[in-house]
């Protein structure tokens, strides 16, 4: 995870949803799905049950001040099962973190396409462009 971290670039419009895990390793580039895609892959080749964890991160300022890359947005981490004994972990190899509370689940799946937050098909004479903006702050109890 922290090899992913120190050697490929989180670069927002580097990639698609249609970019492999290859071709953004080659690139060395793209966003946290591509860091996702490209773990699992590498556990799973090591013979690791791994899946691909789609959700939110917190995006309010945290007590130490540091921003987790992805907040504001969709973002994806990884699960790989650890034994019987410790069971599922989930690792964030985007910002090379094990996922915490501030990894709020939306969905899990084998990869993007098991948890895409829209699927389908559009039919029309121009382009399309979907934008989302993401705020995810505790609630004071």
């Amino acid at each position: 995870m922290s090899r992913l971290k120190s050697d490929i670039v989180y670069e927002i419009g580097a990639t698609t949803v249609t970019t492999t895990p290859p071709m953004s390793f080659a690139l060395r580039r793209g966003v946290c799905q591509d860091f996702a895609h490209i773990m699992i892959s590498g556990l799973r080749g090591i013979g690791l049950p791994a899946g691909y964890v789609s959700g939110y991160l917190r995006s309010a300022l945290r007590t130490d001040a540091t921003r987790l890359q992805g907040a504001d947005a969709m973002h994806a981490w990884v699960l790989v099962w650890c034994g019987p004994q410790a069971g599922w972990i989930g690792l964030d190899p985007t910002n090379a973190v094990l996922a915490s509370d501030e990894h709020i689940v939306l969905a899990l799946g084998r990869d993007y396409t098991d948890v895409a937050p829209m699927d389908g098909v559009v039919v029309g004479s121009g382009g399309q462009r979907i934008e989302v903006g993401v705020s995810v702050t505790p609630v004071a109890s």
